[in-house]
């Protein structure tokens, strides 16, 4: 939110400013502060001035850097910090007082710039964005192929559409199919040797035009080019509109989502190293340091803080973060998938008596998914609680935190299950319960301030297999889990469970309440007949838990049973013919509707040359397939074998027959 105090100078803009419309923030806006400001006292030697700011940042693996500009309505001035650079972002209306000499603006600190006006970001929805390649005069090479950013570009597109739970996507203009519409290679007049960004923008961006390009059709603008005189490996402003990014040399997700990171408003996720104390001014950051967030040293997701920041948790549909405020157990779901159920949990840690601005612990469940896969050989992530650090609207301070300082290494980051973590100035203690593939428990408690009360949240619901096939006539089994999400404050409390079923289907649950007490899980079946009247098809159907002590806390999910009427069977060996003591594979495959059916039971009948019957049995997998091996004896009769496979699911069958040679 907006604050404003007639006293201090400096405007906060906090995290709504990612969240609001344009009219609407245009309208608190107004209505908060007065359109004119008053100009303070200039220092004499000092000068004031105001423009829009640009923020860039050089990353390369040591000495990367941010840098400010100020373009005023008559020149643009590099602004240079002597301490503590503010987190601004490019498009930022500003006011700034230092001394000019030399084309540079000296300031003191983040106290020398106020915010006028804050730019808005754009944080969801299709980016339009343009990738243009060039190469140089004097180094006309091109180090991979257009088809070969065009991949990366999508895959950059679909990091982005699952860290935001499918709300952000790259998107070209020309080809809405594309995650950006690709121009060059061109060649442009300025040597590899040279380090001029913004004239190799201008150059590429005039030869993107002479192509057909409509640049102000985009809002992120990428170039990409050869290794050149430029020391950094990726550049990128700062939030923008339009964005720019540049890539210089390799062309790869972990260099072109980190800059378009940048773009979209996000600073560096740090490291932040104390060894066995307590976090406080003995401890050392890391500019790169979070090894688990693509803003540090990875390619694996945004931390929960970042994410926050842009939107993509606890606000409008993106899903919640729990803050916690009272002591009790409290569940974290798997942070990738895209769900309603809580990603993170949000603890205060401490409050600026400045600026008043409040520190968070951030924990989160990461599970090997998607962009996260790699994950899965690290048995410290995979077994415990991920711990950030985030103060609001300071873009610049997400930490990933050390919950193992003795290993001083930051592979094993994790607090792991049994182990607890104190903050005495917080007065806070949290512990790692629990942790398995539905969720992670973690128990809060809070000394001088904290309230043991009962809080009451909707219960997490499972159902596994979440779809089957079934005949029409025949049943199948699911299991459904139960896991009590209310805080360690309450009492024990009785799930009730029911389903809506379609017409046709009906659903028998093993036990129709569950009692769990906060915190714990539990688990029933739900048996689901299919009537013998049903057409082929596929059946959606729900279910629910209500919590009894609490009726309004209740959750839902969905599973689909698949109902076939015919099974379609295909039957073949891996070869021909066959010397005496080979081995004869026979694979039958089941079908219905063209879908692969599972557990299907298949009997497969082996009719040799002299008339003689040898029989196998088999269930058919997730595939449709169901393998027999039959191995050739060494005295077996030549000639030609049948064989005849025949699968039965529930009452419904089906067969086929093909036939081999033993020579």
């Amino acid at each position: 939110m907006l604050k404003h105090n007639p006293q201090i100078r400096v405007i906060t803009i906090s995290r709504v400013f990612f969240r609001l419309t344009v009219p609407a923030l245009f309208s608190l806006f107004l209505t908060l502060f007065p359109t004119t400001i008053a100009a303070q006292p200039v220092p004499p030697g000092d000068v004031e001035l105001e423009g829009t700011l640009e923020v860039l940042h050089e990353d390369r693996d040591t000495g990367s850097r941010y840098r400010y500009f100020l373009q005023t309505a008559t020149e643009r001035l590099e602004l240079l910090f002597a301490a503590d650079a503010p987190a601004l972002q490019t498009g930022d209306h500003v006011r700034a007082r230092g001394r000019r000499t030399n084309g540079t603006l000296a300031l003191d600190s983040s106290s020398s710039v106020q915010t006028l006006a804050a730019a808005l970001p754009n944080t969801f929805g299709g980016q339009k964005t343009i990738l243009v390649l060039v190469d140089f005069y004097d180094k006309a090479t091109q180090p991979y192929s257009v088809a070969t950013a065009q991949s990366v570009m999508n895959t950059t597109s679909n990091f982005d559409m699952e860290n935001s739970y499918a709300q952000t996507f790259l998107t070209g203009v020309t080809n809405p199919a594309a995650s950006a519409d690709v121009y060059g290679w061109f060649t442009i007049n300025q040597s590899y040797t040279v380090c001029n960004y913004s004239t190799l923008a201008s150059l590429a961006e005039q030869a993107a035009t002479a192509a057909g390009a409509n640049l102000s059709q985009y809002n992120r603008r990428v170039y990409a080019f050869p290794n050149n005189g430029c020391s950094w490996w990726g550049l990128g402003t700062v939030g923008g509109n339009p964005s720019k990014a540049w890539v210089n040399g390799s062309f790869q997700l972990r260099v072109v989502g980190h800059e378009m990171g940048h773009n979209l408003g996000l600073y560096h996720s740090h490291s932040l190293d104390c060894g066995s104390t307590v976090i406080g001014s003995s401890c050392t950051s890391s500019d790169y340091g979070d090894t688990l967030d693509i803003m540090g040293s990875s390619s694996y997701h945004y931390n929960a803080y970042q994410k926050e920041r842009m939107g993509w948790l606890n606000y409008n549909i993106s899903p919640p973060l729990t803050t916690v405020q009272t002591d009790g157990i409290y569940w974290i779901a798997p942070y990738q998938p895209n769900d309603s159920d809580p990603k993170a949990l949000k603890i205060l840690k401490s409050i600026d008596p400045a600026t008043l601005r409040k520190t968070y612990y951030y924990l989160e469940y990461r599970r090997a998914i998607g962009f996260d896969v790699g994950l899965s050989s690290n048995t410290n992530v995979m077994t415990g609680v991920v711990v950030h650090m985030g103060t609001e609207s300071s873009g610049n301070s997400s930490y990933l935190l050390d919950m193992t300082p003795p290993t001083s290494s930051w592979s094993d980051p994790a607090l792991v299950i049994g182990q607890s973590y104190s903050d005495p100035d917080a007065g806070v203690t949290f512990t790692v319960l629990a942790a398995d593939s539905t969720g992670a428990n973690v128990s809060v408690t809070f000394s001088g301030g904290g309230t043991a009360t009962c809080t009451r949240a909707n219960p997490v619901i499972s159902l596994s297999p979440s779809s089957q096939t079934v005949a029409a006539g025949g049943s199948v089994t699911h299991t459904v889990t139960i896991t009590n999400a209310d805080s360690s404050a309450c009492t024990a409390s009785s799930f009730s469970l029911s389903s809506a079923m379609p017409a046709g289907l009906s659903g028998t649950f093993g036990a129709s309440t569950l009692n769990l007490s906060p915190g714990s899980s539990s688990s029933t079946t739900l048996q689901v007949a299919a009537a013998s009247s049903l057409v082929a098809g596929s059946y959606p159907f729900s279910i629910t838990a209500k919590n009894g002590a609490a009726t309004s806390y209740m959750k839902t999910t969905s599973g689909t049973e698949n109902v076939i009427t015919s099974l379609n069977v295909s039957v073949s060996t891996n070869k021909p013919s066959y010397a005496r003591n080979q081995q004869v594979t026979v694979t039958a495959t089941v079908t219905a509707g063209g879908a692969p059916v599972a557990n299907a039971a298949v009997t497969f009948t082996l009719t040799k040359a002299d008339g003689s019957l040898v029989s196998g049995s088999a269930t058919t997998a997730s595939n449709g397939a169901a393998v027999y091996k039959y191995r050739v004896k060494p005295k077996a009769p030549v000639g030609t074998y049948q064989v005849n496979a025949n699968a039965s699911l529930s009452g419904i069958s089906g067969s086929a027959t093909t036939s081999f040679v033993v020579q």
